[in-house]
């Protein structure tokens, strides 16, 4: 085993500039072995902060040491697996468009939003994906990971508002990448962006068929009825929303059914259909209460909509 380690700087530094005889040494001295045939072999299966939680039981390091497995999952994997894309490479090309994006909206002519695409679009090709083209959940996960609750609301927002400002090719080339990244939203960001252009019927038809589309995951569907409210398309939304409510009970899948009950209700509101809104408040009823046989203990808070 190497003598070589990591001194204490290495969380200010960072670990580039280290050897990797002193990351593995490092690895070692602190409870874990590893070679590169054994991280390679590890890499089949996982990513690199899958990997470090794999290496965590045996951890002894702690203070500044204490976060090292995750730095070095992520180094080794640069310097053993250059041929691979890391999911923190993704994170740090979203970033960086989504950054460039930002200025752009900020009125700055030197944003560089040419270059952060054609970079993001070098990542994405590379991206592991599955049998139906859409990238693998538990490296798309690890990417999203970096990411907080406002970045999060930030990225869901951002084609949008570029489309409203104006940028409109950005705006498509988010969404498509949206759509990619994130394919429950398949079919869900891009008919936001037509009818942000002028083009809303199209757009609300693009939507009904997701929300209609029997093949889809509920999650889909439930974001296409939320496009249709984000629209302001009330009639829409019942059209498609009682359906599905209907389904959702026969299938009991209670969660998806309280959160369209949120939807539905929202809805009538808007278009003053008390008759409606009296025989809904039946349904919810119905539905918190086979909830919470199927769920004891569970709390509802989450099936607000906002």
């Amino acid at each position: 085993m190497s003598s070589d380690r990591v001194d204490k700087a290495w969380q200010r530094k960072g670990l580039k500039d280290y050897s990797t005889e002193a990351i593995i040494g490092t690895l070692g001295h602190y409870g874990v072995q590893v070679s590169e045939a054994d991280f390679r072999q590890l890499a089949e299966k996982k990513y690199p902060s899958g990997i470090a939680e794999g290496w965590l039981p045996q951890w002894k390091g702690t203070g500044q040491f204490a976060p090292f497995p995750f730095a070095a999952a992520g180094e080794l994997w640069r310097r053993w697996l250059t041929d691979r894309v890391a999911p923190y490479d993704l994170s740090e090309g979203l970033a960086q468009l989504m950054g460039a994006l930002g200025q752009l909206l900020q009125g700055s002519q030197e944003a560089p939003v040419g270059p952060a695409f054609q970079r993001i679009n070098e990542l994405r090709q590379r991206v592991p994906v599955n049998d139906k083209g859409e990238p693998d959940l538990n490296f798309m996960q690890e990417a999203l990971r970096v990411f907080d609750e406002r970045s999060a609301r930030a990225f869901d927002d951002l084609a949008e508002m570029l489309a409203k400002a104006g940028h409109i090719d950005d705006a498509e080339a988010f969404a498509d990448l949206e759509e990619f990244l994130l394919p429950d939203r398949r079919g869900v960001a891009k008919p936001i962006i037509r009818a942000t252009k002028g083009e809303r019927d199209p757009a609300l038809e693009d939507l009904q068929k997701v929300a209609t589309d029997a093949s889809r995951a509920p999650i889909s569907r439930v974001l296409a009825v939320d496009g249709l409210l984000h629209l302001g398309a009330n009639d829409k939304v019942i059209a498609v929303g009682r359906p599905l409510l209907e389904e959702a009970e026969r299938t009991q899948d209670w969660h998806l059914a309280l959160d369209l009950v949120a939807r539905l209700e929202h809805s009538y509101k808007q278009l003053g259909e008390r008759g409606s809104l009296a025989a809904l408040a039946k349904d919810r009823a119905r539905i918190e209460a086979a909830h919470d046989a199927a769920h004891p203990g569970h709390r509802r808070h989450q099936h607000q909509h906002g």
